[in-house]
């Protein structure tokens, strides 16, 4: 049921920002909802201790801070969007702490995982970008911001290197890797 809302509240949130954003949010979110899945069975059935249901808390709210306009750092947005809302569904506060924690240090930047269930959550995330089309809609808004390609190569970068604490899905997803690599860089090279 949490999960649920969870959800309706990402919709709703997320109708009140940029309706561009919310379309290619959506994919993402259902992407990454396929990659935790994957995940959770792989690792559960090697006696990682997951919690599926902080796991999808975490696909529903890590970027939700989206909605908010011109957010600098969605990251610490959503963290504060997702603490509203599981405090407003009184949800177990050390039920609470770990799924903040899957939303706060998703991006791999100023927080850092720490358990294993954060980092399977920021792998999984990485992961869905490169089997989506993040880096096609990065693309795009560049071209507004005359960067030509930079922020999409960077953002692969660290995708890529955020997946280092489970090198198997990483050796897996190499050849992607590259042939994305390939693909932004010819891209960039048409200087448009």
């Amino acid at each position: 049921m949490i999960i649920k809302q969870a959800k309706e509240e990402f919709i709703t949130q997320l109708k009140k920002g940029d309706p561009d954003e919310f379309e290619w949010l959506f994919d993402h979110v259902l992407e990454l909802e396929k990659w935790t899945n994957f995940m959770f069975k792989k690792y559960k059935k090697q006696g990682e201790k997951l919690d599926l249901e902080i796991l999808m808390l975490g696909v529903w709210l890590h970027d939700i801070g989206y909605s908010v306009h011109d957010c600098i750092d969605h990251a610490t947005i959503s963290y504060g969007i997702a603490k509203k809302f599981l405090e407003s569904k009184k949800y177990p506060v050390d039920k609470m702490q770990r799924v903040l924690h899957c939303v706060r240090s998703h991006r791999c930047k100023d927080v850092m995982p720490e358990t294993f269930e954060s980092k399977l959550f920021a792998c999984a995330d990485s992961a869905s970008h490169l089997t989506d089309k993040v880096y096609i809609k990065i693309l795009h808004k560049e071209k507004d911001k005359n960067s030509k390609g930079t922020i999409a190569l960077e953002k692969l970068e660290r995708d890529y290197r955020d997946l280092k604490n489970f090198k198997e899905i990483q050796k897996e997803l190499k050849p992607l890797y590259l042939t994305w690599k390939k693909l932004l860089t010819k891209i960039k090279a048409f200087d448009l």
